[in-house]
Formats: C-alpha cells, sequence, structure tokens
C-alpha cells in the first residue's frame, strides 16, 4: 500500500482503499476552589514526565462527553457534573512507530472537591494543583492539550 493523497491508502493489487482518518480524542480542564487547575504529570510514554491534562481516547459507541467524564473517572477518581466544550485542536499522537493523527476535543469541567483528584492509573505519575500563573504551556507532552489549557485560561482572563 501506498499514499495516494492525503489520507487515502489504496491497495494497488485488490483496490481496497483505507482512509486515515483522525482518532477522537479528550482533555478536560479542572480547577478546585482556588482557581488552580488539575495537571497531570505522564507516568508512561509518550512523554513521560511532562504535563498532560485529564483524558484520553474516545472509545467506539461513547460521546465524547462520556468519554471525557469516564476517563477523568478513571484517572484522577472524580465525578464531572458539568462540561463546556472549549474548541478542537489536531494533534499528533506518537505510540511506538505509528504517529496517530488524533483530534483532540477541549471542554472545561466541573467536578466536587477537585482537591482531591489523585493518580489512579499507571499512565499518571502524580497529579498537580497549579496556579494558572504558573501554567506553563511548554511542559505539555502535545500541543493540542496546551492550546485547551490555553483556551480554558484565556476565556477566564488569566
Amino acid at each position: 500500500m501506498r499514499y495516494n493523497g492525503v489520507k487515502l491508502l489504496r491497495c494497488q493489487a485488490c483496490g481496497f482503499e483505507l482512509y486515515m482518518n483522525p482518532a477522537a480524542s479528550v482533555a478536560g480542564v479542572l480547577v478546585d476552589l482556588q482557581k488552580r487547575m488539575v495537571v497531570l504529570v505522564r507516568g508512561k510514554e509518550p512523554g513521560k514526565g511532562l504535563w498532560d491534562l485529564p483524558g484520553g481516547f474516545v472509545d467506539p459507541g461513547e460521546t465524547a462527553e462520556e468519554a471525557l467524564a469516564r476517563e477523568i473517572r478513571e484517572e484522577v477518581g472524580l465525578e464531572v457534573t458539568s462540561m463546556q466544550y472549549l474548541g478542537s485542536w489536531p494533534n499528533i499522537y506518537p505510540y511506538g512507530d505509528i504517529a496517530y493523527r488524533t483530534l483532540d476535543l477541549g471542554f472545561a469541567c466541573e467536578a466536587a472537591q477537585v482537591e482531591t483528584a489523585r493518580a489512579r492509573e499507571s499512565e499518571v505519575e502524580r497529579v498537580l494543583l497549579v496556579e494558572p500563573v504558573e501554567v506553563n504551556l511548554e511542559r505539555f507532552a502535545f500541543p493540542s492539550v496546551a492550546r485547551i489549557a490555553n483556551e480554558y485560561l484565556r476565556r477566564r482572563g488569566a
């Protein structure tokens, strides 16, 4: 198989066509009562040791909102009570020898007792509560997630 155009793979032998559409991914900004942002330190590659927001890939049959609520529950143990769409940004997610193209959907989320967020999965090394002025966009593992954090901060006037 070879690329035929930007997103289409076509087998020259049988004519099978595979469209290389992006995978859907979600990320959520959570803040506590002091307006500190929940930032994850990644415990695994890609981006081990760098920052991330709670989130992950959307499973088949899930909405973006369902996926984000599930990911936040699994990663930091919080139950989302509401969310507001911030926007979407393309990303490249390197995993092994494959560079997956994703479309990352960002949300501002609310949950009770955000300050109790704790790492619940091995992909999360630890959870930080970061003051808005201390959010360093260059520390995020993925440019798209940094843009989600930045969009949240821009809308909140931080």
